[in-house]
């Protein structure tokens, strides 16, 4: 770690006058000088310490971290960038992961997680489930995993494709021994459907929806009672098929897929506890 004392300075004089541009024209600097000043010492510390905007700065964690120790005596400062630098190095503290409940509820993303806090013990993993895209610096989320058709928040984020997830349509015997054979998709419009949002508008208009839930455990109960049919992630029926609770309909048809994305703020400071995650879910989502 090489940490210049100039550069955090610089790093307190920007946020005191609450942004680059009037920092520098209050000490009569160039702007283009403490912009890169500021990402030396980014660089030199591993973590992001600004949030630029056109007009203004706003401080990440690891910023508001840094800003707050060095206010103290000068003999602190070269320990508050220790810190900091450890701390981006090192597997523990708090690791805050956003995902939607279709994720939440699969024994994959279940298995994932209890293989990552059995390597990683010191790491306090938080989960948090959260269905639309949100602005992971500002809400300092290190990771989050979207479906595919919501908007990312900030197109500079990191965006990777994860594997997709064919899906199944199914019903319990006792709906399908009680109602209209289905042969064909077109036999569907005579069937109330249950879906989640993130399939359903692959669908049809015309189909009868009984039930849209982002909960997909609630859409499965709601087919294994016979409530109607589902279309589900064929990788969380799997227990519910074998054992004949539910039953595969149109098995011959091309349905629609779910396509998760795996989204985080940059590649650059990336501390390694988020490393560590996102390599667990390259390996068991084979990241494309």
């Amino acid at each position: 770690m090489n940490v210049s004392m100039d550069d955090l300075h610089l790093f307190v004089l920007t946020v005191q006058h609450g942004g680059i541009s009037a920092a520098a024209k209050q000490h009569s600097l160039q702007r283009s000088k403490v912009s890169r000043r500021l990402q030396e010492l980014e660089k030199a510390l591993g973590c992001q310490l600004l949030i630029r905007t056109t007009r203004q700065i706003e401080l990440t964690e690891n910023g508001r971290l840094l800003y707050q120790q060095i206010n103290q005596p000068l003999g602190s400062v070269a320990q508050a960038a220790k810190l900091l630098t450890n701390q981006q190095k090192s597997l523990q503290g708090m690791l805050r992961v956003a995902v939607p409940a279709a994720l939440i509820t699969s024994n994959m993303f279940t298995l994932l997680l209890e293989n990552y806090l059995e390597l990683f013990p010191d790491v306090l993993l938080e989960v948090l489930h959260c269905q639309e895209s949100i602005d992971l610096k500002r809400d300092n989320i290190d990771i989050q995993i979207l479906p595919d058709g919501v908007k990312v928040k900030n197109e500079d984020y990191v965006q990777q494709a994860l594997l997709r997830f064919p899906s199944s349509l199914v019903a319990s015997n006792a709906y399908l021994q009680s109602h209209a054979p289905i042969n064909a998709l077109s036999d569907l419009f005579a069937h109330p459907l249950m879906v989640s949002r993130y399939n359903q508008a692959s669908l049809p208009d015309d189909l009868t929806l009984r039930l849209c839930s982002d909960d997909l455990r609630l859409i499965q109960h709601m087919a294994t009672t016979g409530k109607g049919i589902a279309l589900l992630p064929t990788i969380l029926l799997k227990d519910s098929l074998k054992s004949g609770e539910l039953l595969p309909i149109l098995t011959h048809e091309k349905l629609p897929e779910i396509k998760l994305t795996l989204i985080y703020p940059s590649r650059q400071f990336l501390p390694e506890k988020t490393r560590a995650l996102i390599k667990l879910l390259r390996d068991a989502f084979k990241l494309n």
